[in-house]
């Protein structure tokens, strides 16, 4: 496999500067366009007073994450958290930056993709309970635009019509329900919370939830039962869309993952041992749009015994997974194979694919057939992969030789 080395170049606020990257192999899938550099410390970090200094001014623990937020020469400016919580600025060298430091997509997570999504309205039939046989569902589903604007929030869009959904304005005194709908000028914010299989939609404003009346007509309340669930018929790997989650992210990396036969945290955590749970992830966030607990599916994988001790996930976890949370998260298993044929024709109809590489896992989401190339989504990049944490366009070349030879897929499709 022929490889070149391509630089990794990111805007940074005070300008432009070249981070020299890993050998790179392939195109990304796709760019973060984020203002900063996101990466975690592999081993402890020395981080100095200033860019002229050897002073030492603290060691930053395995694990840590640091963001890259300038640069000077051959130093780069870092951003941390003490031990204390505290936001720190320091300065490390970039060759210890290139030897110990993963990059990944630092971006905020999302309850679920932007997209057009059917909505569908459950009313819990007795408030005292939660659970998904209390719940009844009504008939008409809506479909509607969903973009996000962080924090947990969106705006909320006709899939067909320009008009948005407004804040809720409805006054105490007033018994009646103000029109809902106007321009993008006047569209609302509004968090959305997961509560069990389904979501709660809330007025950022009023913290009043949106919901149906008895007419099937929408209307705020503070109803904390009024929940929905949403579902998608296209693949959530739109631009803007693609986001590779690893298993190394300072936010859960060094989360242990075992039982109590695994319980050396040090080898049997997410950066070292998670690419079966990631690669479930982004198989599904690709598919459906909707964000996974990592946290609940390694759980799972831990209490059903499809964790391997000092390895990592066995394969029957990909049909489990999707068994016990493919109502929650929209997909199902569609059944497992080695042919490159097979692998096409699932992916132009709309599947995602779990890939199983020599010791590691990564997933396949899309198919160009004008490159006839495959969008990998690897959860733990490595240099003799080439591959990076922001997908990559490889071909079926890549995928039959060296140390991305693929031995079998596994395959989710959308509810």
């Amino acid at each position: 496999m022929k490889k070149h080395s391509i630089l990794f170049l990111l805007l940074i606020i005070c300008g432009c500067f070249l981070i020299p990257s890993k050998s790179f192999a392939f195109q990304h899938g796709y760019e973060s366009h984020s203002d900063f550099i996101y990466a975690l410390a592999r081993n402890e970090l020395s981080v100095y007073i200033s860019d002229y200094s050897e002073d030492l001014k603290t060691m930053l623990p395995k694990y840590s994450g640091v963001k890259v937020v300038g640069s000077s020469g051959s130093w780069y400016e870092i951003q941390y958290t003490s031990k204390k919580g505290t936001s720190n600025y320091g300065w490390i060298t970039g060759e210890e930056f290139q030897s110990n430091c993963l990059i990944y997509d630092g971006r905020e997570k999302r309850p679920f993709a932007n997209g057009t999504y059917h909505l569908s309205f459950y009313q819990n039939q007795n408030s005292s309970t939660f659970s998904t046989d209390s719940y009844h569902a009504y008939a008409d589903t809506l479909t509607y635009t969903f973009k996000y604007v962080g924090n947990n929030c969106y705006t909320i869009k006709k899939a067909n019509e320009d008009k948005y959904l407004k804040s809720d304005t409805l006054q105490e005194t007033n018994p009646y329900i103000n029109e809902l709908w106007g321009t993008e000028k006047e569209a609302g914010t509004f968090r959305i919370t997961r509560k069990g299989n389904y979501y709660i939609i809330c007025d950022v404003n009023t913290k009043r939830i949106l919901s149906e009346n008895d007419s099937n007509l929408l209307e705020f309340t503070n109803n904390q039962n009024a929940l929905w669930r949403l579902t998608r018929n296209k693949k959530a790997i739109e631009k803007g869309n693609l986001q590779v989650f690893v298993q190394f992210d300072p936010l859960w990396g060094k989360h242990h993952y075992g039982n109590e036969t695994t319980q050396d945290t040090e080898t049997n955590n997410f950066c070292t041992s998670g690419c079966g749970i990631f690669a479930t992830v982004n198989a599904i966030y690709s598919l459906s749009g909707h964000f996974p607990d990592p946290y609940e599916l390694a759980k799972y994988a831990s209490d059903k015994r499809y964790r391997i001790e000092d390895c990592g996930t066995d394969s029957g976890f990909f049909k489990a997974a999707a068994e016990k949370f493919g109502y929650k998260y929209g997909f199902s298993y569609d059944g497992c194979g080695e042919s490159f044929k097979e692998l096409k024709q699932k992916l132009k109809a709309g599947d995602t694919a779990i890939v199983y590489l020599p010791g590691h896992y990564g997933t396949i989401v899309d198919y160009n057939a004008k490159k006839d190339k495959y969008l990998l989504m690897d959860p733990h990049y490595l240099p003799k992969r080439g591959t990076s944490s922001f997908g990559d366009w490889v071909s079926q070349k890549d995928l039959e030789e060296g140390a991305l030879t693929t031995q079998m897929f596994f395959y989710y499709k959308a509810n």
